[in-house]
């Protein structure tokens, strides 16, 4: 009976590892997949692979939470079984490693969704140079450009422009593109 008991506990904690590993193996190519489809030079060079790089957070959308679910079943299934042991180092190592590094990408992720690109043609009200860094006033927002950039655009002129902004932040951008208008 005690053989079936360590056999049953066994499984139990392998079933629970296959599935957080696969959780994590998800999350990470999800967290990969947004990253490399931010990269304007992929969508450049092929825009069905730049989209294809969305594919595993587009299927972790779905999966993960089932995966949270069953792996929580099984934990809990598992500890129930086994009991309440006292962790060993490595145990706690690597729950702060995972723990951190999820929570390390739902923040980068949760600040990328909330950027804004905009396009149009714009005035530039203003240049200003603060400690070597370089901005554009355009719709009450501090754009930063290059020093190139900077020293080719003139104030009061129209430009077509593309910036990217954060809600978090409205009052400040990144300039992606600017061309004069002619």
């Amino acid at each position: 009976m005690e053989q079936n008991n360590k056999e049953e506990i066994k499984k139990l904690y392998e079933a629970q590892q296959m599935v957080l590993y696969s959780l994590l193996a998800l999350l990470y190519l999800a967290f990969v997949g947004l990253q490399l489809g931010r990269i304007q030079s992929i969508a450049d060079y092929n825009y069905n692979l730049h989209e294809m790089m969305y594919l595993p957070f587009n299927i972790a959308i779905v999966v993960v939470p089932v995966l949270f679910l069953i792996y929580l079943f099984l934990f809990t299934k598992y500890v129930r079984k086994r009991g309440i042991k006292p962790l060993k180092l490595k145990t706690i190592a690597k729950a702060i490693v995972i723990i951190t590094s999820i929570a390390v990408i739902m923040t980068i992720t949760e600040h990328q969704f909330q950027e804004v690109s905009t396009g149009g043609v714009f005035i530039v009200e203003q240049k200003r140079n603060e400690n070597g860094k370089f901005y554009l006033i355009i719709n009450d927002k501090m754009v930063r450009v290059s020093q190139n950039e900077f020293q080719l655009v003139e104030e009061n002129q129209q430009y077509l422009i593309n910036f990217l902004w954060n809600k978090r932040n409205p009052n400040e951008g990144k300039l992606e593109t600017i061309r004069p208008l002619e």
